[in-house]
């Protein structure tokens, strides 16, 4: 009989990563990134876009929001069914 403990920590803890969710991940974080840019770049969009500088922050917030759901029920998904069968 194995001890719990020592059965918890030879179980994965994420699933390997597909294509996709890879794709994803890196879609997400591009997002994330031109969200900070679009706020960084805020003073010139006023200059460019008046009052309505903030909407490409808020587009990309929305975004980012909306893909990150996406993106982080999938990689939970992938992670319980590896979890659940032992093997993607």
């Amino acid at each position: 009989m194995t001890h719990p403990l020592i059965t918890f920590l030879k179980t994965p803890m994420a699933a390997p990563e597909t294509r996709t969710l890879r794709r994803m991940r890196r879609l997400w974080m591009a997002l994330c990134w031109s969200l900070a840019l679009a706020v960084l770049l805020l003073p010139v969009l006023k200059m460019l876009l008046g009052p309505w500088a903030g909407l490409p922050a808020l587009l990309l917030a929305a975004a980012a929001m909306l893909h990150g759901f996406v993106y982080f029920r999938a990689k939970v998904r992938a992670d319980d069914s590896l979890g659940r069968e032992g093997r993607p």
